[in-house]
């Protein structure tokens, strides 16, 4: 799903429950960005530009790129449950540093709106 296509589908049902009555203040809500390769060219433009425009809204820490994500996907687990050896040390750590970095800002988010 595009990005364009999920705040669309969002837009939509944020709307159904404002008119069903639903309070729809929100404590924080970010973008992350997934997949990302900080080498793509067009793909770094394209998230600069998406901090241009939502500013504060996108998390700084991107979710890179990772063949180990993608294989321990493959099987229906998170890379938390696939055994490190079943990749190159070097992959798995890398892949391992941006969930705790991206896991991190985001809890960061949940306890200051817990106000801890």
């Amino acid at each position: 799903m595009s990005m364009c296509q999920f705040l669309l589908m969002m837009g939509e049902v944020l709307g159904t429950l404002k008119r069903a009555g639903a309070n729809m203040e929100l404590d924080w809500l970010r973008y992350l960005v997934t997949r990302y390769e900080p080498t793509d060219g067009p793909q770094s433009q394209m998230v600069a530009f998406m901090r241009s425009i939502f500013k504060q809204h996108v998390l700084v820490n991107e979710m890179l790129k990772s063949t180990a994500i993608s294989d321990a996907g493959i099987t229906k687990q998170t890379l938390y449950e696939v055994d490190r050896s079943q990749f190159t040390r070097a992959t798995y750590d890398r892949a391992m540093e941006c969930l705790h970095r991206v896991n991190q800002e985001i809890l960061d988010l949940a306890y200051k709106a817990w106000g801890r």
